[in-house]
């Protein structure tokens, strides 16, 4: 029974004394491969834009617009020019044909008839007027009203509304001129220069 139990035993061991050892040295550990971290690139700086051109196009617009402002300028001093010299005419007419002794004696006289007239200041307009005024009614008929006294009585059939009107829409700038005085209107009333002093000497109705 001994020598069955020994005969394996010592197998075993004669296996273990036959099996090579291996070196410490032997047992190599695999080299960890350094993580290459790859290296962030600078930035690149954003290029600065060019400076845009000038079109000629665009100079030409531009040049355009000088010469549209020139040709505007000319236009309102030419504008400017005529309105001078229709002024100067008009001046020129009221001395050498109608006979006042300057334009501002005109217009003076024409502004406070006008605001006499608007304000209703009868006695204001009758001392504007020359006697014997000449009244030409709508009906064809013709009467003279000889004196201040006469006008005021007969203010309101003289200085009809139609009258009024007309010298109200009248401008002074825009008169019609000739030998016989200034015509108001559609020839409503007709100022001149009697005695040396300007009034209205007829009234057409």
């Amino acid at each position: 029974m001994t020598n069955k139990r020994a005969i394996p035993l010592i197998a075993v061991m004669a296996m273990a004394l036959a099996t090579p050892a291996y070196a410490a040295n032997d047992l190599t550990v695999p080299a960890v491969k350094e993580a290459t971290v790859a290296t962030p690139s600078a930035p690149q700086m954003p290029s600065t834009p060019s400076t845009p051109s000038v079109s000629s196009s665009s100079s030409s617009s531009n040049s355009g617009s000088s010469s549209s402002s020139s040709s505007s300028s000319n236009s309102n001093n030419g504008s400017s020019s005529s309105s001078s010299s229709t002024q100067a005419n008009l001046n020129n007419r009221l001395v050498n044909v109608a006979g006042f002794d300057s334009a501002k004696q005109f217009t003076g006289y024409f502004t406070n008839l006008k605001r006499a007239v608007a304000n209703g200041n009868r006695d204001a307009v009758a001392k504007r007027v020359s006697y014997p005024l000449a009244v030409n009614q709508a009906d064809g008929k013709r009467r003279s009203i000889l004196n201040e006294k006469q006008f005021l009585k007969e203010y309101n059939s003289i200085m009809t509304s139609k009258v009024r009107n007309a010298l109200a829409n009248q401008n002074v700038n825009d008169v019609f001129i000739n030998y016989r005085g200034v015509m108001v209107g559609n020839g409503e009333l007709w100022i001149g220069v009697v005695g040396g002093k300007p009034g209205i000497y007829a009234v057409n109705q």
